[in-house]
């Protein structure tokens, strides 16, 4: 796997960009529980390509995402545990919108499962 598709659902997406050392990838909508599976697929996917090409940082903007459950979340709780134990882990960026409070919390709870792997910016 080289490439990374588009991921669409109903009322949410994921869309990749990928660069020499770093995936970025922007979600948007609402991760309800329509998108719980196909999270848990995507960030496989994403693994599996951070890995096979080396990549320095997978960075996610959840900037245009108004809301995700906690099922998505638990697919994010694997795909950091995943990363934090590889051989050759790989940093993982969240930007975020300050105006949307439940990022901030939210994510916290995530970078603290891997705080060397794991940052939160504005």
């Amino acid at each position: 796997m080289s490439e990374l598709s588009t991921l669409v659902t109903d009322g949410f997406t994921c869309t990749p960009t990928l660069d020499a050392a770093e995936l970025s990838i922007v979600f948007a909508g609402s991760g309800d529980m329509h998108a719980v599976a196909p999270v848990a697929d995507y960030l496989k996917q994403v693994h599996e390509l951070a890995v096979q090409c080396s990549l320095s940082r997978v960075s996610c903007d959840f900037r245009s995402l108004t809301f995700m459950n906690s099922s998505c979340f638990k697919a994010f709780v694997v795909w950091i545990d995943t990363v934090k134990n590889a051989p050759q882990p790989y940093a993982i960026r969240f930007l975020t919108d300050p105006n949307l409070h439940w990022q901030r919390r939210s994510l916290e709870a995530l970078r603290r499962l891997a705080m060397q792997v794991v940052s939160i910016e504005n």
